[in-house]
């Protein structure tokens, strides 16, 4: 690729000598060979523009040997975008919708990138996440299994997306199949349908291309850590591709008791690639086997001050057990090259079941002595669900009335079904022996005979049909306007066993609840960007928390109508260092204005009368200061509130929302000096509170880790060190308990490229 400047003179002089300009008048449909060759220089230097434009800095670099060398032996066609090329500042992100420059996008956006996820050896989705300020994790809340995060101090467990298509399930997220993560800040309704009221969060999966790549990974660690991954893309012929990622991790744990084990596989293939019409197929398949953990309980309103590794499970009896397959059919189809139409269908089947404990020390507890009891308290359930989604996205440009249009229009259809189960009767099912503080036994034994049958099955149903549009207009050089809107029709339906007054009453059989919301949302955005490098924005965007949003719906709610939520922020985002560096800045306030609240004296719905907000300020820093110096770095300042709370909810009027620390903060650098990378990063999060009554909580803490890297010409061996300095934290909370941490943890791996 660095010969094409050399080429350009003399495709120039081809293109422009008489021969060629009378052949090219007499045959236009056919061009002779030195038009092609002309015309093929010229498109690939179009292609490597474009290219800088998205890395801009990497066109000079790309330049450099050609300016010291005026002819090379060959030239090579081929992609040399790998993760070293993308770094930290990551590239294109499709959270919008369309492919763009964050710096397009007038909200907040995050791209966790394939290269910060490999120096960072982040295994899982949950590890990377770890970079994003402004996010926090949550302890199993009511038994809940899998990733379960909080974003500018709202829940994000329904606010999560699989390239752009929701991916709701409980289940924990891998990184193998990943390309990059991207984080969207603020209500996004209008582009994702109901939830979004902190954000969401999207992962981009890996794809086919016609880079022939074979990538193999073997890492071994602290607590008997042991992962394999492998990353083969074959190209095919002139416009397929296919690839494959798989992956295989067991561990134990700084704790003794709980484990981790997983495998997954992810092919696909690609057909059409450069052509009009591009394909894609693919399956994720993801096995999980654990033994989960849901940490210790409180003490005077703090985590039980025991050693991080006691655990108060048991081993012999608690599970976790997941599967997730996952099936794409994704067209493209190119109209030209402003206008494409992009429509995905996608299966996805999920199943999961859970046997854990809920460690709770005794009503009362005042003094804490190693004889102290601890009961277990168990959570059982488990469940299997379906969701068939169908998408297309309409992408033009096109000029109007003076006027730059980028227009996106598009339609959603989901059907989600939900089967779900609790393992365990009262009569079958013996309770949990108690333990203690100092001595928790955690092969304790249950009855003979003991028997946990699935039972209180219930049954949900919904169907989505969503219809959104978007323009963004230059109505000015230099200025533009985003103008969106998008109308959900979401019904649900709810099926649950009758209680025992129920029966009493004459009902048997399953209860169903029913409930249909019809909802608009909208979006709007004004950017100012004066230069390639620099925007400024201000935006506001809707969204919405439809009742039945997490699949149950009860006496209550429904009749209850959706929560609504609003956005506004302010910001700016900057490419420095000839844009090897990306900055950017935002103020911001997330606002729930009418959240539900229990009234005991209405028993058939649900109070719209609370109201709470996030007001904050963050800061982000991602790319390259030197060629040899990387860096990415956030932090978030946040003041949480609940404004307004009645009947039940009443005394919370006032406090912090749950997970919303004052403040939180990621740093992660590395240098490389010759085939040497060394890197270290700190992290750090606020007192959180586990309750809204802001009793519970869990303190702040701070983590170090650090990188030492050696690399060879197709293989390199890299140490990871997690939590550096062996600090106790704990870094998911819960109103009933804490969890843990990691110990000091080291991982060494070993990575070679074939």
């Amino acid at each position: 690729m660095q010969v094409l400047p050399a080429l350009r003179p003399a495709a120039a002089a081809i293109a422009s000598s008489p021969a060629i300009r009378t052949q090219a008048s007499a045959r236009p449909a056919l061009l002779p060979l030195g038009a092609m060759v002309a015309a093929m220089a010229f498109s690939m230097d179009a292609a490597l523009a474009q290219s800088a434009q998205a890395n801009p800095g990497k066109q000079e670099q790309a330049d450099a040997p050609a300016k010291q060398e005026a002819t090379m032996p060959t030239i090579t066609v081929k992609d040399v975008r790998d993760r070293e090329t993308i770094g930290y500042q990551g590239g294109k992100t499709s959270v919008g919708k369309s492919a763009q420059l964050a710096r397009d996008i007038p909200q907040s956006v995050t791209i966790i990138s394939s290269q910060l996820m490999h120096d960072r050896n982040a295994d899982t989705m949950k590890e990377a996440l770890r970079n994003v300020a402004g996010l926090t994790f949550n302890a199993g809340e009511g038994g809940r299994i899998g990733d379960n995060i909080t974003l500018r101090g709202y829940s994000a467990v329904g606010d999560l997306y699989l390239d752009n298509m929701r991916d709701i399930a409980q289940y924990n997220r891998e990184s193998f199949n990943l390309e990059q993560i991207d984080v969207l800040r603020g209500s996004a309704s209008m582009l994702y349908g109901r939830g979004s009221t902190g954000g969401l969060i999207n992962q981009v999966s890996k794809q086919p291309d016609k880079l022939d790549r074979n990538e193999a990974a073997v890492t071994v660690g602290s607590y008997d850590y042991k992962r394999l991954t492998a990353d083969i893309n074959q190209s095919i012929g002139t416009d397929m591709a296919a690839r494959i990622n798989v992956m295989k991790t067991d561990t134990d744990s700084f704790r003794d008791g709980p484990e981790a084990h997983r495998w997954g596989i992810a092919p696909s293939i690609r057909w059409g690639i450069g052509t009009d019409n591009d394909f894609t197929l693919s399956y994720y398949y993801l096995k999980e086997d654990n033994i989960p953990d849901m940490g210790v309980p409180y003490f005077n309103n703090r985590p039980l001050n025991v050693p991080s590794s006691r655990f108060y499970g048991m081993a012999s009896y608690d599970y976790e057990k997941n599967e997730t397959g996952i099936a794409t059919l994704s067209h493209t189809h190119r109209f030209d090259r402003d206008t494409n139409l992009r429509t995905v269908v996608r299966a996805a089947d999920y199943k999961r079941d859970l046997r854990a404990v809920a460690p709770r020390l005794a009503a009362g507890t005042a003094v804490i002595t190693d004889a102290t009891a601890v009961n277990r308290q168990r959570q059982s359930r488990g469940g299997e669900e379906n969701t068939l989604t169908a998408q297309s996205d309409f992408n033009t440009k096109f000029e109007l009335g003076g006027m730059k249009h980028q227009l996106l229009a598009g339609m959603e259809l989901v059907k989600e079904q939900a089967e779900r189960w609790t393992n365990g009767s009262a009569a079958l099912s013996p309770n949990n022996p108690a333990t203690t503080v100092g001595n928790p036994n955690i092969y304790d034994t249950l009855p003979g005979g003991a028997v946990f049958p699935r039972d209180a099955f219930n049954y949900y149903t919904a169907n989505t049909v969503g219809i959104y549009a978007q323009d963004t207009i230059e109505f000015a050089p230099k200025w533009k306007l985003v103008l969106g809107a998008r109308h959900d029709n979401f019904r649900a339906r709810y099926d649950r066993p009758a209680t025992a007054a129920e029966i009493t009453a004459g009902l048997t059989g399953l209860v169903p609840y029913k409930r249909d919301d019809k909802e608009w949302s909208y979006r709007t955005g004004l950017l100012y960007q004066p230069t390639d490098t620099a925007s400024y924005y201000a935006s506001y965007g809707t969204s919405f928390n439809p009742s039945a949003e997490l699949y149950q719906l009860d006496d209550r709610s429904v009749n209850t109508p959706p929560e609504k939520n609003r956005n506004i922020e302010i910001g700016a985002k900057w490419d420095l260092a000839e844009g090897d560096l990306s900055l950017r800045t935002a103020i911001f306030r997330s606002e729930k204005t009418n959240e539900r609240n229990t009234d005991l004296a209405s028993p058939n719905i649900y109070l719209m009368s609370g109201k709470r907000h996030t007001d904050g300020i963050e800061f982000e820093a991602a790319g390259r200061i030197t060629p040899a110096w990387e860096v990415f770095g956030s932090i978030a300042l946040m003041r949480g509130k609940i404004d307004l709370a009645a009947a039940s909810a009443a005394n919370t009027q006032g406090n912090v929302p749950i997970n919303t620390p004052d403040y939180t903060y990621s740093l992660w650098s590395t240098y490389k000096l010759d085939s040497w990378k060394f890197g270290g990063g700190i992290e750090g999060v606020g007192l959180r509170y586990g309750s809204t009554a802001n009793t519970t909580a869990a303190p702040s803490y701070t983590r170090v880790d650090a990188l030492v890297q050696y690399e060879m010409k197709k293989s390199l061996i890299k140490l990871n060190v997690f939590n550096l300095f062996d600090k106790t934290y704990y870094e998911s909370v819960y109103v009933g308990h804490a969890v843990p941490g990691t110990a000091r943890a080291v991982q060494l791996t070993f990575e070679t490229k074939f």
